[in-house]
């Protein structure tokens, strides 16, 4: 799976640092949809490039970065006011 396996690693450490660059020039927060995505997506690609790798500590960090992720985009859609349809 090598260079298959680069290719993921190359995106998913993209997406985090694109993430993190949009963030820092205050284009997004930290609180956005799409820096969660960001950061879900690239820890995903960074775990099928480290299973390849047999990089155990960082399949955990990515793991666990994935996880946070998950819960920051749920909060989200919590915090997202529902719409109300109207009466007919």
């Amino acid at each position: 799976m090598g260079s298959l396996s680069n290719i993921f690693g190359i995106i998913g450490c993209a997406l985090i640092l694109f993430g993190f660059y949009r963030t820092s020039i205050g284009q997004w927060t930290g609180k956005t949809l799409w820096f969660e995505l960001d950061n879900f997506l690239g820890a995903t690609f960074l775990i099928i490039y480290s299973l390849d790798k047999k990089a155990y500590v960082n399949i955990a960090l990515n793991i666990v970065w994935a996880a946070v992720a998950l819960k920051g985009i749920s909060s989200i859609e919590q915090r997202r006011p529902t719409k109300r349809r109207r009466k007919a």
